[in-house]
């Protein structure tokens, strides 16, 4: 059987090396770095406007700090060598999602307005990874201001399909084997979705449970920070070392999550299936590969339910509230001058920002106060499960550009779907709002050998459930393991 490339491994595989001494962090570092800069220079300088031409590049890197990440590789491999391994994640290489501060390397938040930013000071989730002795070694592209579906950052297993959301960069070079994992963010699906894309496992954490300081804000109520890797495993070995309390983010929850990486017997155990979206997809081929994910954890003895979601208008409860926190927050850039530099595809994103500037108080605590109703009833089904499932997306992902624009659909915050309609997948926009942990993992492939993935959902506080669900499955399957393979496909 042949190896897995030391790139494609998960963080469980890489770890073991580093603490056996087989390799190095500096030479794992090395590799990764040199892996980047043969096979993701883009011909442009990122952050610019998204493009087609990328000459067979992803795009997925924003900053390649070398010289920053080979000094914490030499730290780590000294404290290895002493025996003070800090965590599992000590000297593995990491990407983050360019919107959290980095001392030192700048964080432009996607966008050319802050091309030259340089913070001096370390987001929150960066000082604990730091902690862990984890190597920061690049900042991943992103939408501008994390903006919706719109990225640089092309998709590895197919050039001309999208990325889907504002995580792409990370995720992208994750499954690329780019990183050796990476940290995305999520408001309405940007973690989930784009590793729904391109196949990789992306966990969105319970809101609250990882720090946000540091990190740009988009909407205050909604914003999480999660990990994005190879495994199931590799998210909740992540999250373990990026997950608790801080003082300096108000949402911040006192809630210690200790990772469990065996998932234990899943006999007994309750799976809520969301019938309709395993429906939504129109290939029949789609539709198999997705019950057939339903039966591997039947035959491992997990009961199997359908369940029913209540009807909100999701969508027009998290256009107006993000709507209104983005107006906002990003309301100086509107003051003065600076959003007229945004780029082409985000003009019409700035007139949202302004309109949420004026709308009134009463719409916006209306959608809170239905929001909360909506959490409260969500809350009740979980009680009953240990989780619920639904596909990430029903079909894989679709063509990058349209003739109508950006793609599946370019819909910004203000012009929510229909989710009155039996077509909108709601499992994804019921959990963000909730606040609920959410991960993605791949199950299949479509016709055209894009990833087919379903997203599964927990109460609350209980990522552990959640990852048993996708570990569990991931034992007994290998879709996790399947690669791109290089030069990528056009």
């Amino acid at each position: 059987m042949q190896a897995t490339p030391i790139h494609f491994m998960t963080v469980r595989e890489q770890a073991d090396l580093l603490a056996s001494g087989e390799i190095t962090s500096v030479e794992l570092t090395q590799h990764f770095l040199d892996r980047a800069a043969e096979l993701d220079p883009p011909p442009f300088e990122l952050p610019s406007e998204p493009r087609s031409d990328h000459d067979g590049m992803l795009a997925t890197m924003v900053t390649i700090a070398r010289e920053h990440a080979l000094e914490a590789a030499e730290r780590a491999d000294d404290e290895l060598r002493s025996g003070r391994r800090r965590s599992i994640l000590h000297g593995i290489p990491y990407g983050v999602k360019d919107l959290l501060d980095t001392d030192g390397i700048r964080t432009t938040w996607g966008s050319g307005i802050f091309r030259d930013r340089v913070p001096r000071r370390n987001a929150g989730v960066i000082e604990r990874l730091d902690a862990s002795g984890a190597v920061l070694m690049a900042k991943n592209s992103l939408g501008e201001f994390a903006g919706g579906n719109t990225s640089s950052a092309l998709n590895p297993w197919k050039l001309d399909r999208t990325s889907f959301g504002s995580s792409s960069g990370t995720v992208s070079a994750a499954v690329a084997g780019l990183i050796g994992f990476g940290i995305g963010t999520e408001t309405g699906g940007s973690i989930v979705y784009p590793a729904s894309s391109v196949g990789a496992s992306g966990l969105r954490p319970t809101f609250g449970r990882v720090s946000r300081f540091g990190c740009m804000p988009l909407s205050w109520s909604l914003d999480k920070i999660g990990p994005v890797g190879r495994s199931a495993r590799d998210c909740g070995y992540v999250l373990e070392q990026i997950n608790g309390f801080d003082a300096r983010d108000n949402s911040s929850a006192s809630r210690p999550f200790a990772f469990r990486a065996d998932p234990g017997s899943m006999s007994g155990r309750r799976l809520g299936v969301h019938r309709p979206e395993f429906l939504l997809t129109q290939s029949d081929h789609n539709r198999a590969v997705f019950q057939e994910a339903l039966d591997r954890w039947a035959s491992m003895g997990v009961i199997v339910e359908d369940i029913d979601l209540p009807q909100y208008p999701t969508g027009a409860l998290f256009s107006t509230i993000v709507t209104v926190e983005s107006g906002t927050i990003f309301g100086e850039l509107l003051a003065d001058g600076s959003a007229s530099g945004m780029f082409s595809f985000n003009e019409d994103r700035a007139a949202g920002w302004m309109a949420g500037r004026m709308m009134s108080a009463s719409d916006y605590l209306t959608a809170q106060r239905i929001r909360s109703q909506l959490t409260r009833e969500v809350d009740e089904i979980l009680s009953r499960y240990d989780a619920v499932i639904a596909p990430t997306w029903p079909n894989g992902a679709a063509l990058r550009e349209v003739s109508d624009g950006w793609p599946i659909p370019a819909r910004h915050e203000w012009e929510p779907p229909n989710d009155l309609a039996g077509s909108t997948p709601r499992l994804n926009g019921i959990a963000n709002l909730a606040g609920h942990p959410g991960l993605n993992i791949p199950c299949g492939f479509d016709p055209d050998g894009m990833p087919l993935c379903v997203q599964i959902v927990g109460s609350a506080f209980d990522e552990q459930a959640v990852l048993d669900f996708g570990m569990s499955y991931q034992d007994e399957t290998n879709w996790h393991l399947i690669r791109p393979e290089y030069p990528w496909r056009r």
